[in-house]
């Protein structure tokens, strides 16, 4: 009787857990349901002589707004401009797998194309592994470019919240 019991309640609990874990992902395949997005910004200016590294965490950001409709992402002193960022799945066959492009249009990048780069996202946060344990858990992406073709701004992305409607 006390083994059947112990059971019962690992099967509740095993249960319980898919549930949690289903409940937690989008309960959609389309892109054009999610309202907004925060995300973790860093920025690594080397024109600067006393170094300037900052981060900074967005405001709610509307995805797929035009540049000059964005208000400023201002990070510390080291760069501010306009982050606007659209999400789609056509790239992917996987309907639970999209692509968040970002653009930032940087004060400090001058004579060259703004920063842009691409996350791959599922929609969720990702899940640790003893593989890469070293890598963080939050879906981003990485892009360095230079001022004047000289000095190199290193710019990290990170999909830090969102929200579906």
């Amino acid at each position: 009787m006390a083994v059947s019991k112990q059971l019962w309640i690992v099967g509740v609990v095993m249960l319980a857990t898919v549930l949690v874990t289903v409940s937690c992902l989008p309960q959609t395949t389309k892109a054009d349901k999610l309202i907004w997005m925060k995300f973790l910004v860093t920025v690594n200016d080397t024109w600067d002589p006393d170094g300037c590294i900052a981060t900074v965490k967005t405001k709610e950001l509307i995805p797929d707004k035009k540049y000059n409709k964005s208000e400023p992402v201002r990070v510390g002193k080291c760069d501010s401009g306009p982050l606007i960022y659209s999400v789609n799945n056509a790239a992917n066959t996987d309907p639970h797998l999209w692509n968040v492009y970002l653009i930032f249009y940087s004060s400090v990048i001058e004579d060259a194309s703004p920063p842009t780069c691409q996350i791959a996202w599922n929609g969720t946060y990702l899940t640790p592994t003893k593989a890469g344990n070293h890598q963080s858990l939050l879906p981003g992406c990485f892009v360095m470019d230079s001022r004047e073709g000289y000095h190199m701004t290193y710019y990290w992305f990170y999909i830090l919240d969102w929200m579906w409607g």
